[in-house]
């Protein structure tokens, strides 16, 4: 297997064959770097297609994961395998590196799949190099060809949604968590240390709260001169309390589950 250099693969271009719509100025030592389209998907929010305008950019939000789709259109033949990274540009500032390869058989734009690690937004313009591919020569034509209708051309990008779980799906699961818990092992040690002083602070307050109350009625108790009255301000004060001690019960057990 040889891989093939700048001037091999300019030569397939300029045969009308391996890409289409290259820009021959993309061509760098032994790969070829691809340019974003003008159209993408953002799978964070169900795999929604963006198709821009001449004057649009690609705008990635922070967490998301999109797919890239390519300008250039690939005719992989049965002799050729395609390797594809990204640029090191774009992952320093904050997308998540990519390592694909498009098979013998393979024709159409290819699909770029990365996430926003950053907390920043980031905007790809149209042309921009996203990714390089080498083309790596077989020793001998693959006999089983890449066959299938690609994401791009059927308009929607396939995603297996059926390895996706809640946490409600995976709660039995003796490895998962609760939800809560789940949720503050994704955050920082310092973040989970300053909610968890805030939960503590709120359950201080919830209890000052309510001896402030019972102290209250006891001080209107003796205060007053008349008995009956005394008894049932305590009591009502005393039933204000329990309910204020029970919701506070039923959000604190809220906020766990």
């Amino acid at each position: 297997m040889t891989t093939l250099s700048d001037r091999q693969i300019r030569s397939e271009i300029d045969a009308q064959r391996l890409i289409h719509n290259a820009d021959s100025t993309r061509l760098a030592g032994a790969c070829y770097e691809l340019r974003m389209g003008n159209v993408y998907y953002d799978l964070t929010e169900g795999g929604k297609r963006f198709s821009l305008n001449p004057d649009e950019a690609v705008l990635i939000k922070p967490g998301h994961r999109v797919v890239l789709i390519t300008a250039e259109e690939l005719e992989v033949p049965a002799d050729i395998l395609v390797r594809v990274v990204s640029k090191g540009s774009l992952f320093s500032i904050g997308l998540s590196p990519v390592a694909t390869y498009a098979d013998p058989g393979f024709a159409g734009n290819l699909g770029i799949v990365t996430e926003n690690v950053s907390d920043k937004y980031i905007e790809l313009p149209q042309g921009e190099p996203i990714a390089k591919a080498d083309f790596t020569r077989l020793s001998a034509p693959a006999n089983k060809l890449y066959r299938g209708q690609h994401g791009f051309q059927a308009g929607v990008w396939p995603i297996k949604t059926q390895l996706q779980k809640t946490h409600a799906d995976v709660a039995s699961d003796p490895r998962v968590l609760s939800e809560k818990e789940e949720a503050l092992a994704l955050l920082p040690t310092a973040t989970r240390t300053v909610i968890r002083r805030i939960e503590w602070t709120q359950n201080i307050t919830d209890i000052g709260l309510v001896l402030a109350i019972i102290l209250n009625a006891v001080a209107l108790f003796n205060l007053s001169g008349k008995l009956a009255d005394g008894f049932y301000g305590v009591v009502g004060n005393l039933v204000a309390s329990a309910i204020l001690a029970l919701g506070a019960i039923i959000v604190k057990f809220t906020r766990r589950t």
